[in-house]
């Protein structure tokens, strides 16, 4: 795994806020009256309100800790859905679904081309006929800007019990020859007195894909893009100022 998130599943959703993109895929979900598969799902970040609209979700996570999380929220908020602990790369349901999701740039934790390939590919199994596939991507232009090597305090947080906080600080840099970024995540929890409680850091990577490397990728896979977005609002993609990569595809028939 790019990122062991055994160490991260109990504090992802302190400091994991992210909601920008939670009315795109909303919307989209209400262009199909079908079955979506919503893959890297964690914690549940977009499939609780994808479920609280009546989306009919499947999620998958190779994490079993952020499984856990995601199951106790479910169970709390009394949502029913389907759960598997499954890698995508070797994804193997036993159905089709009319609409596929992969957010959050969570596809560049795949690191290698050849994994990439293969996750297209049982992505492309798994769509209907006629069906969409909906990924994400950081935009490698705008990406490069914080991969410096620079230490940054990314945010400071109530802790999850209301007392005390979460520093979270994050350093990486971009290896020129592989196209993969290397990370180090560091965490400190203070108590309301001030009193560091823990400290400890996770490691990370991730892969820089381009534009062209992705597409021709999904092209292999049997993938057709059908709309290109550069952010969450259907802004058209523009190479030099948009923060992200948000494809649309649709399953092409095989001949």
């Amino acid at each position: 795994m790019s990122i062991d998130y055994s160490r991260l599943a109990e504090i992802y959703d302190i400091y994991v806020r992210v909601t920008q993109d939670i009315p795109f895929f909303l919307r989209e979900t209400k262009k199909t009256d079908g079955s979506v598969l919503e893959l890297m799902a964690g914690t549940g970040r977009l499939s609780l309100p994808l479920l609280a609209a009546g989306v009919d979700l499947t999620c998958v996570d190779r994490s079993p800790e952020m499984l856990v999380i995601l199951r106790k929220k479910l169970a709390a908020r009394g949502m029913i859905a389907p759960i598997y602990q499954m890698d995508v790369c070797q994804l193997a349901l036993a159905r089709q679904y009319d609409l596929i999701l992969l957010p959050f740039n969570s596809f560049s934790e795949i690191t290698s081309q050849a994994d990439q390939l293969l996750a297209l590919r049982r992505i492309y199994d798994h769509l209907a006929d006629g069906g969409r596939f909906i990924c994400t991507l950081h935009n490698p232009v705008i990406r490069l800007k914080t991969l410096d090597g620079q230490l940054r305090l990314i945010g400071d947080y109530p802790r999850s019990d209301g007392k005390g906080r979460l520093f979270f600080w994050l350093i990486e840099k971009l290896d020129s020859q592989t196209g993969i970024v290397d990370g180090r995540q560091f965490y400190e929890e203070y108590d309301e007195k001030g009193t560091m409680v823990s400290k400890f850091f996770v490691d990370t990577n991730f892969a820089l894909i381009s534009k062209e490397q992705f597409e021709n990728l999904a092209s292999e896979a049997g993938l057709e893009v059908t709309d290109l977005y550069g952010d969450y609002g259907y802004d058209e993609f523009t190479p030099e100022e948009s923060p992200s990569l948000v494809y649309v595809f649709e399953k092409r028939s095989k001949k």
